[in-house]
């Protein structure tokens, strides 16, 4: 399969799982802004938050799954996973991190400031990685590159 295909089938996967991901954005919110405004530690927002992370966790793995499968070299394939899954886990370091200072208060901000710090060494890793990949998959998109400016169907 060449590039421009496996384009096409990832960002086509990516729409698809966005729906998911977008009907499970609203009650995370909820959840999320219920713990922030409450006045003790609810653990029903803390639980409904975690469920919605671990339901989009399992989005997140099967488009990973559908990616991998696309390469048949196993290094590339641990490329992917690694960097798929950094991403992940730097949108809930984000998530939680914000939460966690609107909780605590603007005066804990440093906390913020530290995930917008990590999550920009984590995008130059991810950039890193992806680069790797090219190398040993030069048929592989980039992350950057799967959007619908460069789908051709």
């Amino acid at each position: 399969m060449n590039k421009q295909e496996r384009i096409n089938l990832i960002y086509k996967t990516n729409i698809k799982t966005a729906v998911f991901q977008s009907l499970l954005t609203f009650p995370m919110v909820f959840c999320l802004v219920g713990f922030i405004e409450s006045d003790s530690w609810n653990g029903w927002y803390v639980a409904g938050a975690l469920v919605c992370l671990l339901l989009l966790g399992g989005i997140f793995f099967k488009a990973n799954r559908v990616e991998t499968e696309l390469t048949e070299q196993e290094e590339a394939k641990k490329m992917i996973v690694r960097r798929n899954g950094f991403v992940f886990a730097l949108f809930v370091l984000f998530l939680l991190s914000f939460a966690l200072t609107l909780k605590l208060g603007w005066t804990y901000a440093w906390i913020l400031g530290v995930a917008v710090g990590v999550i920009y060494v984590g995008y130059r890793l991810i950039r890193k990685q992806d680069e790797r990949l090219m190398n040993i998959d030069p048929e592989h998109p980039m992350l950057r590159e799967i959007r619908l400016d460069n789908v051709r169907d």
